[in-house]
């Protein structure tokens, strides 16, 4: 094997890496018209336990003939706020674009026999906290909520609402400067119903013109990086034998067989490393909105680096063998 195309090998396996952490980005299927849990991912929710409110386990869970988010409430007697991260599920060049924000929700007793009883709750969205501006609240926009109620008042019976907000004034709407923009759902404290635990499926966005918003903001990042894949694969030998003419001319087919194992065992275990990295980057999902898609770009950054030190390591071996 030529060392070029051990370089090239090498080059390739740094594109895949790049476009795999591309991808996660988005937490959310790119092209869909909603997000409805089918892929078993809720990464892109997390529960905001300030001052007050309950803390809850979210799942996905099959349920009413669907996967659906199920949100298994600790305690009863505070509200639970499930906080959705709209970065992680679409483009913020199609957020903004946002009218109506709609979902399914369903609140069912624990133990199946004792009745919900009333339940009553807000369907909320703001742009986060500004942290250059102490005290400023939500901003871009600032905080907005529409109340919700329902009731189901027969044992075996559940609480079925599909929630709804419109931003009728420009001043609602989500911006490019929002710094973490969200939508969230709360149930009202209940602490002399059942314990309960809610779902919430069909979460959806529509335009100024009711048309549904594709959701999933790692499209983008997967079509750049696929012609890049493929044109290093097809013009592979040009650019290493540019690189490291010389060294191309000495090294005999064993002896670049001897260099080439190491160098192709290195790349797998650089794909190896960057896995988890994508694992922690969902992982604050479960109780703060921190993390970001530019976390993820570091990531991405991070794992192409480790591959082009290879790439390096592969080419000074082969210069000494000379």
């Amino acid at each position: 094997m030529k060392i070029s195309k051990i370089a090239a090998s090498i080059a390739a396996a740094a594109l895949a890496v790049s476009s795999l952490t591309a991808m996660s980005a988005s937490a959310v299927t790119a092209g869909a018209t909603s997000v409805d849990f089918e892929d078993g991912d809720c990464s892109f929710v997390y529960m905001n336990t300030d001052s007050g409110a309950s803390n809850a386990t979210l799942t996905v869970e099959d349920y009413n003939g669907s996967k659906q988010l199920k949100v298994d409430v600790a305690d009863k007697a505070a509200v639970p706020k499930v906080w959705f991260d709209l970065d992680k599920i679409l483009p913020r060049s199609e957020l903004i674009k946002t009218k109506t924000v709609e979902c399914d929700l369903t609140i069912v007793s624990k133990d199946d026999a004792t009745a919900v009883g009333y339940a009553g709750g807000a369907f909320a969205h703001a742009g986060g906290f500004d942290t250059s501006l102490p005290d400023s609240g939500q901003v871009n926009p600032k905080w907005g909520q529409k109340e919700w109620d329902g009731g189901a008042y027969n044992p075996g019976e559940v609480v079925s609402v599909h929630l709804t907000q419109t931003f009728m004034l420009p001043a609602e709407k989500f911006t490019e400067e929002g710094v973490n923009p969200f939508v969230g759902i709360m149930r009202w404290a209940a602490a002399d119903g059942p314990d309960y635990v809610m779902y919430v499926d069909n979460l959806k966005f529509t335009d100024d013109a009711g048309n549904a918003i594709a959701v999933g903001a790692a499209a983008p990042a997967a079509e750049e990086t696929a012609p890049a894949e493929e044109a290093a694969g097809e013009g592979e030998a040009a650019p290493a034998e540019d690189a490291a003419p010389a060294a191309e001319a000495d090294v005999t087919d064993e002896d670049a067989a001897d260099d080439a194992a190491p160098a192709e065992e290195a790349a797998p275990a650089a794909a190896d490393e960057a896995a988890p990295a994508e694992t922690t980057a969902a992982a604050p999902a479960a109780d703060t909105a921190a993390t970001t898609a530019a976390a993820t770009g570091n990531v991405a950054v991070a794992s192409i680096a480790a591959v082009m030190a290879v790439a390096g390591a592969a080419a000074i071996a082969s210069r000494k063998r000379k």
